[in-house]
Formats: C-alpha cells, structure tokens, sequence
C-alpha cells in the first residue's frame, strides 16, 4: 500500500505542475498578444516631421499628409504638379474659374468646383478665410505667403503653414528647391525627383539643340501682364527665347520683366522673328489697322517670320506651357536643330508630363495654336 500511495502522490504532482505550466504559458501568451497589439498601435501612430519651408521658416507636419490646401499664387498649381491634386480639401474663390491658358484649374476644374472655398485669392491679393480653412481641416496649407502672414495664419488656424515661393525664370534651382521641399511634404518624394529630372533634361535638350547655331533674332509681341498689351507689350529675360540662344530686342537696356516698349527701338532693332501671344492677336491686329505702315516696315514681318505664342503667364507662370512655347520658338528659329519636334505632339507631351492631360485641342477650341502668322492679310 504504502508504494501505491507514492505513486498515486507522483501523479498528482505531475498534473498540478503540468495544469501550471499550461497556465503560465496561456498568461504568457496573453500579455504578449497585449504588448503586440500595443506595439502596432504605437507603429500606426501618426508621426511627425520638421522642414524648413521656402522663406526660412521651420514648420513641424505630419508625417504622412492626406488632406491639404494651398493659399496664393501658384500654391495649388506646385500641388498638381506633384500629382497631389486627390489631396486638395478646398480651393481659393478665383481657383474655381476654368481658363484652359492656367492649365492645373483647367485640368482639374470639375473637381476643384466641387469644394468649399477657402478664400478669394486671385490678382487681387490674398484674402483667406480662416474660418473656412478650419472647417475644411487640412492637415497642412502650402503657401505664397511672406513670412509674417505664414506665422499670422498658422497661429490663427492652428494648422501647419509651409511656404512655397515663385519665380519667372522657368529653368530654376528655386523652383527645384519648391519642389523638394512639396515632395517631403507630401510624400512625393519620387515625384518630386522625376519631375526636377525632367526640367533638367529638357533644359539640356534645349541648350544643345542651340548650342552651335548663328544666333538669331526676335521680338516677343503682346505678352500679357496686368492684363492684355497689343504689339508694344513685350518681356525682358523671356524664357524661349535665352533658353533657345536667340537674342531678344527688349533686353536692351531691361535686365528682366514686362514692359511697354517704344515701337520706334524695334524698327531700329529689326528682329529677324516677331512671336505674338495668340491671346492678344486680337489687340495687335488692331494696332496693324492702325499703322499699317510701320508693320510693313518689319523685316520679320516682310519675311513672312511672325508666329503664335501660347499665353503660359496666369496667376503666375505656367510651366508646362512655357516649356511648350520653348521648343515651338526653337523649332520656329532653327527648324534644323529641332527637325524632330512637332510642337503641337511636344505640347501634348509636356502637359501630360504635369498634368496628365493633352491640352492642345482644348487651347485650339479657345483660338491657341502654335502658327504661322501673316499679320497683313489678317
């Protein structure tokens, strides 16, 4: 009896610190399955970053961005270019109108008319509307803003403001900076790597093509700025024509920017080309009525040397369409080096580089076409 006993005692230690262990293991398992859920909880917390914004400004954001605004000039166009357009919670008053010539509102208007208005914007100035802005509830405002409005917004919004800035030069390491910067922003960071890439190549492109050329030449004719000019309107420094080597009659005595010039320095220049914004053919037109004299008088004009433009300056500048007009001057001035170029295809491949929309048969519906001019039989 007394072996049986033993046994018996063996067995029911065994089971206890069996039952135990098991215990053990399933609490062990228990807080595990607790501290995991918990890790993954920590893991898909929102996260934050800190940038340096465009006018010096160090902005905490969030790390990862799914709503966002832009307040002031070219703001929402360097949001769909970074092919964030989807992200865009509400839109400034003036960002509702649909011009094909400011090409991002163009693209994405039916969408852009659905949202709540966050401000007038507009050439007029910046007006935002913070209590909008609250409602809409963006995560961050990208902005052309100085740097007290940014701050004054920010602290009134209690939301993120990062600045962006501009600049008329379309080739331009600012713009690239804007760009990297919206990138990390937005999350974009690829983006942002392919659309630099691509402006540097086509820059290179172009400077190539127009390296070793005898220089031409030309006169920039009813440019917009603050509205529309006839054939006295012209521009300093323009895009097409120094990317494109061509030497541009208006930047005697003028470093940069838009002006009327005296039509008297362009008779004495002669530009061997004259490009008319196709916006404004209806003002010089007027101006031919009136003088038909002094146009007869234009060596690009007796030549048979005048061609369209398509206007790219609308709440500030449109790259895609100023790159457009680049290779259609190119092509226009040395039709050797760019004997490959369509400029028609090459502006429906730009604008679907940035936009993802071909643009051109929608600019011609509105009278915009690359063209050759023949001013005194018009």
């Amino acid at each position: 009896m007394g072996k049986n006993v033993r046994r018996l005692l063996a067995a029911v230690f065994a089971a206890t610190l069996a039952v135990g262990i098991f215990a053990l293991a399933g609490c062990s398992s228990s807080n595990e399955t607790s501290d995991s859920s918990s890790n993954s909880s920590e893991a898909s917390a929102p996260s934050t970053q800190t940038v340096t914004d465009m006018v010096g400004r160090t902005v905490e954001v969030p790390g990862e961005v799914d709503k966002v605004i832009g307040v002031g000039a070219s703001s929402l166009r360097m949001i769909c270019y970074m092919q964030a357009a989807d992200k865009v919670v509400g839109v400034e008053k003036s960002e509702q109108e649909d011009s094909v010539t400011c090409a991002y509102r163009h693209v994405n208007h039916d969408a852009f008319a659905k949202l709540p208005v966050i401000g007038e914007g507009g050439s007029k100035g910046v007006t935002a509307n913070e209590e909008a802005i609250i409602a809409a509830a963006p995560q961050v405002i990208i902005a052309n803003l100085d740097k007290d409005s940014a701050d004054s917004l920010q602290q009134k919004t209690n939301i993120p403001v990062v600045c962006v800035t501009m600049s008329d030069i379309v080739f331009d390491q600012k713009l690239y900076d804007n760009i990297t910067l919206l990138g990390k922003v937005l999350g974009k960071e690829g983006r942002s790597q392919e659309l630099i890439g691509y402006m540097q190549d086509t820059e290179k492109d172009l400077q190539d093509r127009t390296a070793n050329v005898q220089k031409k030449t030309a006169y920039a004719a009813g440019v917009s700025f603050r509205g529309g000019h006839g054939f006295s309107g012209t521009e300093a420094g323009f895009a097409p024509f120094s990317i494109c080597n061509i030497t541009n009659i208006a930047d005697a005595g003028h470093d940069s920017g838009c002006f009327d010039i005296d039509l008297e320095a362009v008779t004495a220049a002669q530009p061997d080309y004259v490009f008319i914004e196709g916006g404004n053919l209806g003002l010089v037109k007027e101006d031919v009525a009136a003088n038909p004299d002094y146009f007869t008088n234009l060596k690009a004009i007796k030549d048979g040397n005048v061609f369209s433009l398509v206007s790219y300056r609308f709440y500030a500048t449109n790259v895609e369409l100023a790159i457009a007009n680049c290779y259609h001057v190119g092509s226009c001035v040395y039709p050797d080096q760019f004997s490959d170029i369509d400029s028609t295809k090459k502006l429906d491949e730009i604008t679907t580089f940035f936009l993802g929309a071909p643009l051109s048969q929608d600019l011609m519906a509105e009278g915009l076409s690359f063209q050759k001019y023949d001013l005194m039989s018009m």
